[in-house]
């Protein structure tokens, strides 16, 4: 496990961090300088599958398998669980060696993890992607659960919606880099963005 320093609430989201130089032949990785913004098209396929989904439990069920009253209360604890929830999801795919900054913008309803740990291509995919089992577990109990188990099915489709939307970022941050890099590359963090660099090859 990698070592997590927890750092709360903070008053600004994105404060500069330092950690571990870079390496002498990165090349900085073209990503978005609106993140948000530009990452919501990548929320569109999660959110058809998540309608798609409910829509065939009601049909074949013959009646709706939300209940509207717990629709609130699951986006409330929702919400509360899967920001700090999804950054640690990042952090725990870190090698052990590494050091990651985890912590909360409430002010922006927004989290982070930040690390300046190197970490090959395959590895810092997985990283990006491993928030999306917070979507897509509860996604799966909501298929296999009887329609009626309202409430919980209820919590388990808003769950299903947060935990695959809110990596849009990272969902384009993986395009991003797998379009952009080789397989042996490494990609390293910093506070500008992302980089990448071949180990023991001059660029």
């Amino acid at each position: 496990m990698p070592k997590i320093v927890w750092e709360g609430n903070q008053k600004a989201w994105g404060l500069p961090h330092s950690g571990e130089p870079l390496h002498p032949n990165a090349v900085r990785i073209k990503t978005s300088e609106q993140p948000f913004k530009d990452s919501l098209p990548y929320g569109i396929p999660p959110m058809l599958i998540c309608f798609l989904t409910v829509f065939l439990k009601a049909f074949l069920n013959r009646e709706s398998p939300i209940d509207p009253r717990f629709l609130l209360p699951a986006m409330v604890i929702g919400l509360t669980v899967a920001l700090p929830l999804h950054e640690l999801m990042h952090a725990i795919c870190y090698p052990a060696q590494a050091v990651v900054w985890v912590g909360l913008c409430l002010r922006k309803a927004a989290a982070y993890a930040i690390s300046f740990c190197p970490l090959t291509r395959r590895r810092y995919v997985i990283m990006s992607l491993a928030p999306a089992l917070l979507g897509i577990v509860p996604l799966t109990a909501f298929i296999f659960l009887p329609v009626s188990c309202k409430p919980l099915l209820t919590f388990c489709m808003v769950s299903a919606f947060t935990g695959l939307i809110s990596p849009c970022p990272d969902y384009m941050d993986v395009i991003a880099v797998l379009w952009q890099t080789e397989p042996e590359d490494m990609i390293q963090a910093a506070n500008d963005g992302l980089y990448q660099f071949r180990p023991h090859t001059e660029r």
